[in-house]
């Protein structure tokens, strides 16, 4: 009885561990669960930019941005949460807006990089074509 105990503790290990070594193998030649999103926020507007970027968890802090700058940050997505959110607060002379620049249900990027254009009219993520950004108007 105890030979049949260790045989069935083996083979849940062997499985286990075959089921644990595809996962990863999948995740590499995928992109996986280990690839880091990388953001480009470009400054589209005449004017200073201040913006500041988080999510629940972390704070990626206040930056200050002229026409035409770029800030960069990355991030590993939590591939266990169903929902993963970064936000930005973006203020300029007189304007305050807020918005969500990656919701994981909804926010698409090519190869695991998003670029996104701040105009006064809300921002536009650039998907295919620089020329030819998606724009959506602020929260």
């Amino acid at each position: 009885m105890a030979a049949l105990q260790e045989n069935r503790s083996v083979s849940l290990l062997i499985s286990l561990t075959i089921f644990v070594t595809l996962q990863m193998m999948v995740g590499v030649v995928y992109g996986g669960i280990f690839t880091q999103t990388k953001f480009t926020i470009t400054n589209k507007l005449s004017e200073a930019l201040t913006i500041h970027c988080r999510n629940k968890i972390s704070d990626d802090g206040y930056h200050l941005l002229q026409p035409t700058a770029a800030h960069r940050f990355q991030f590993y997505p939590n591939p266990f949460a169903k929902r993963s959110l970064w936000y930005f607060t973006f203020e300029w002379t007189g304007q305050s807006h807020r918005f969500d620049i990656y919701n994981q249900k909804r926010t698409k990027c090519e190869d695991y990089s998003c670029y996104w254009l701040i105009t006064e009219h809300g921002p536009c993520q650039v998907i295919h074509d620089y020329d030819n950004p998606e724009c959506v108007p602020w929260n």
